[in-house]
């Protein structure tokens, strides 16, 4: 059983995933489903990224399965959202902030399940991640709406990176255990927000090629001009055609032949001294 071989209470996974839950719903009843698609909704978003996470983990089965208490969460929280749909005004404000708060807890979970089934930071922290904005792709690819994590804009995915890479140091290395959690919920929701208020932002791509190949082709054509290949034909030196575009647009500079002296006969000579 995942919950004797991982120690993480069941309240606060059930937390995290009626946060997500609800973030879920939310979207749901914004875009007009019904119940079914809103409790789908609310089951998908509330418990994709546990899922995921079990399923990395490989030999402690899925933990939402072994509990069905998850499940039961999620769809009574789909059902209350669905018909108080009246209550989702006031949470207008709080929208983001439960989405956040739900990628906080997801990190903790994640990476506290990997370091206690032996895994080292780097896997941990990278399913952490996976886990804390699976919930929130799931939602949006749902919805067919761009994938928040992976736009360019304020930091989403990078705030859940940073906190599980802090959470996973000071728990490997025992540097404030009993803070850890806090640490890293408040780093989350810190960088969040910090980049809404400061104004980071990604960067979308940018193409350096154009870039790269002026670089390289400034000092090759240098030494382009300045030595050109020759070769010798019969005692004549002839300088190999460099074509170029002149002003009038005409192509060609004249091959250049150079003549090779001969050296002299000795013949006529040899005869006269003979």
């Amino acid at each position: 059983m995942l919950a004797t071989a991982l120690a993480v209470p069941l309240w606060f996974e059930l937390l995290a995933t009626v946060v997500y839950a609800i973030s879920g719903s939310l979207s749901a009843v914004r875009a007009r489903y019904d119940i079914f698609g809103t409790v789908c909704m609310a089951i998908v978003v509330g418990l994709l990224g546990g899922v995921l996470r079990d399923i990395l983990l490989q030999d402690y089965g899925i933990y939402a399965f072994q509990n069905p208490t998850l499940i039961l969460a999620c769809a009574l929280t789909g059902v209350v959202v669905f018909y108080f749909g009246k209550i989702t005004k006031y949470f207008n404000m709080l929208f983001d902030f439960i989405d956040v708060l739900g990628m906080a807890l997801w990190t903790i979970i994640s990476v506290s399940k990997a370091l206690s089934a032996g895994l080292e930071i780097i896997p941990a922290v990278i399913m952490g991640t996976i886990t804390a904005i699976g919930g929130g792709i799931a939602r949006d690819v749902l919805m067919n709406q761009p994938v928040a994590a992976f736009r360019s804009g304020t930091l989403y995915g990078s705030a859940a990176l940073i906190g599980a890479i802090v959470y996973a140091v000071m728990r490997q290395y025992h540097v404030l255990d009993a803070w850890a959690a806090i640490c890293c919920a408040g780093i989350v929701i810190g960088v969040r927000y910090l980049s809404v208020a400061m104004d980071w932002h990604t960067a979308p791509p940018r193409d350096f090629t154009d870039d790269v190949v002026n670089v390289i082709a400034k000092p090759a054509k240098a030494i382009a001009k300045k030595t050109r290949p020759t070769r010798e034909i019969r005692g004549l030196t002839m300088t190999k055609p460099v074509l170029r575009l002149d002003k009038t647009g005409q192509i060609g500079r004249p091959l250049e032949v150079r003549t090779k002296p001969e050296p002299k006969s000795t013949k006529h000579r040899d005869r006269l001294e003979e």
